[in-house]
């Protein structure tokens, strides 16, 4: 083999090095979560079908930055904030240096295991897109959810757990409800929990503390799946749908959110926007989640 050939193949082998860090880096953690045909609780919710994949945390500023660096170096949709970069409480993550068409993205210091925030619904339904879309230069408009302009498309998530091929999605209500407060293996038989750290009292979780935490920092109060902060930390987006509004759970760090805000009677239903302590958890749907 000459030098120049050899070469050639260091350069190749740097490249694929580089691709798999920036893959590593956008691709979040998940957890499985099977038992597939539970029934609800008495709120009604909790019910899958299927078994899906989960978030472990919620997506991180980290995450998120790969993305912007993959398809917003225009930003024709708004996937960046400008309060990210700080903001006035210094809660976001996420800095942006240059010009329309040649934006370029980077983590804070000190906040990338923090989850994102100040992103619309829209904006999280695109990352799934970008996910099941291979990454890199993948198409964010259409996929799993189908964007007309302002109107989307959501899908049938359990149409998409039977596909061979696994697609990401925003979690959906009974989803993250199962994968916060459903246990399997729960003393007296399979039920579910008041609180989602298998517990039916309030666990440590980062709450009216005024500024965001690490993903996984409240390393005593996973799920029985092995979620993390789903109680605290932030209020998290799911994708069911009520009269243009949108679910979202479990509480935040914002001052006066108590330890009530991550029981399992406690949702709402809000418009999609802009908030520090709004943010969100992806779902795996399809291919060996679906086994």
């Amino acid at each position: 083999m000459n030098f120049k050939t050899c070469m050639v193949l260091a350069v190749a082998a740097l490249a694929f090095s580089y691709s798999a860090a920036e893959l590593n880096a956008a691709t979040p953690e998940l957890v499985t979560v099977g038992n597939a045909g539970n029934a609800a609780d008495d709120t009604g919710f909790g019910a899958v079908g299927y078994n899906f994949k989960i978030g472990k945390f919620e997506v991180t500023n980290e995450e998120y930055c790969a993305f912007l660096n993959a398809v917003a170096k225009a930003d024709k949709h708004g996937l960046y904030d400008g309060r990210m970069n700080g903001g006035p409480e210094d809660w976001g993550g996420i800095s942006r240096d240059g010009a329309p068409g040649d934006y370029t993205y980077t983590v804070r210091d000190g906040m990338g295991s923090k989850p994102v925030n100040y992103v619309t619904i829209q904006s999280c339904m695109r990352y799934a897109n970008w996910l099941s879309n291979g990454q890199g230069k993948g198409n964010t408009e259409t996929g799993v959810y189908t964007f007309d302009g302002n109107d989307v498309t959501a899908p049938d998530h359990s149409e998409l757990a039977k596909g061979k091929t696994a697609k990401w999605a925003i979690a959906n209500e009974n989803e993250w409800y199962k994968a916060a407060y459903y246990d399997p293996k729960k003393d007296g038989g399979a039920g579910y929990w008041r609180f989602p750290a298998g517990s039916d009292y309030a666990p440590s979780a980062n709450l009216n503390t005024n500024a965001p935490s690490d993903a996984g920092s409240f390393k005593d109060a996973s799920s029985p799946y092995g979620t993390f902060d789903q109680g605290g930390n932030m209020w998290e987006y799911n994708d069911s749908q009520s009269d243009g509004k949108y679910g979202l759970r479990g509480g935040s760090f914002y001052i006066n959110d108590n330890e009530n805000y991550m029981a399992a009677n406690v949702r709402y239903d809000v418009l999609s926007a802009k908030w520090p302590n709004y943010g969100f958890r992806v779902v795996q749907l399809g291919g060996d989640a679906s086994k």
